[in-house]
């Protein structure tokens, strides 16, 4: 056999070792998150987003539809991550899920929709969280939360 078949197959070997060792340990979770994710997948199902501006009406459903296609859709409406940066990354990850479907344009729709509605649901809770900021970070979080709900009062 050639060094160059023999590269060939160490190299497919290799990547499939590390395909198999991502695949068990993506099945693997700590007993405490997996308590976490049962909790939030187990709470209301349904934001009454009727009183939410009329743009966020059809993000509501974006919400529904893309975010339930992966996982119960109680989980994001339960979760306690408020922060507009936080919403940035996450939805930033899930669009590179394989089988998200999520398009840049959607992307933008659902974090504007999530920091919306963190805004308008849970504003102790996102209070809390702007208060844990440095001031910097801060003022650029509440900017973001402004842009899409000129109403909401910063702490």
């Amino acid at each position: 056999m050639s060094r160059r078949a023999r590269g060939r197959i160490a190299s497919v070997g290799l990547a499939s070792a590390f395909a198999l060792a991502a695949a068990i340990g993506g099945a693997q979770q700590n007993p405490a998150e997996e308590e976490r994710l049962k909790k939030l997948d187990a709470g209301p199902k349904t934001i009454d987003a009727s009183k939410y501006p009329a743009e966020q009406q059809p993000a509501y459903k974006l919400f529904q539809t893309k975010c339930s296609s992966c996982h119960a859709i109680a989980r994001g409406i339960n979760t306690e991550m408020v922060l507009p940066g936080d919403w940035e990354r996450y939805i930033k990850r899930m669009m590179f899920k394989p089988n998200s479907g999520i398009s840049n344009e959607e992307g933008k729709t659902l974090y504007r929709f999530m920091v919306y509605d963190a805004s308008a649901r849970k504003p102790d809770l996102l209070r809390k969280g702007l208060a844990a900021l440095a001031a910097p970070e801060r003022a650029a979080a509440v900017e973001k939360i402004k842009a899409v709900n000129a109403g909401f009062a910063a702490p």
